[in-house]
């Protein structure tokens, strides 16, 4: 068991560096100004769907979150997310737009795909208080605590309902 929770930060780095090496190409999501998707299957069976802010080169992450199915809550899908934002351009509130944005963007995906509602969740270190704050301000419920099943480590878990038809 790994001493340490997943950190979308890592995840964010490799990302950067693929997309300015050219080996991913990212899409345009068509509702939301400069925000942009990009699809993939890390394992069998895992899809998932990352979104960014990027700068004006279009090769600058600026802001990053990483979403995956992760099981069913009362029959509904639910979708957990991790987000990062380099360290020169944190506490710009750009962690907070980008996952905004990338919830409605899911929320609009699951209800095309038929389901009438969406669990959001993220699962946040105890310690990691600047993602805490974030999923506070987004999610707006009540935190619970937990430990995170691959690290052992003490953490939060925020996990919200959203109605496809209205979007809350």
């Amino acid at each position: 068991m790994s001493t340490q929770m997943a950190n979308p930060y890592q995840g964010m780095v490799s990302f950067q560096q693929a997309l300015r090496a050219g080996v991913l190409q990212v899409y345009p999501v068509l509702s939301h100004s400069n925000l942009y998707s990009y699809v993939d299957v890390p394992a069998p069976g895992v899809k998932r769907m990352t979104y960014v802010r990027l700068g004006e080169d279009r090769r600058t992450v600026r802001a990053f979150v990483s979403c995956v199915m992760n099981g069913y809550v009362d029959g509904h899908p639910c979708i957990a997310l991790g987000y990062a934002v380099p360290e020169g351009m944190r506490n710009q509130g750009l962690a907070r737009k980008i996952v905004k944005d990338a919830i409605k963007d899911i929320i609009v995906q699951i209800g095309r795909a038929g389901a009438k509602a969406v669990y959001v969740e993220s699962v946040v270190d105890v310690e990691n208080v600047s993602s805490q704050r974030v999923a506070e301000v987004v999610l707006a419920v009540e935190r619970e605590s937990i430990t995170d099943s691959a690290s052992g480590r003490p953490a939060y878990r925020y996990t919200k309902r959203f109605d496809t038809a209205t979007g809350r």
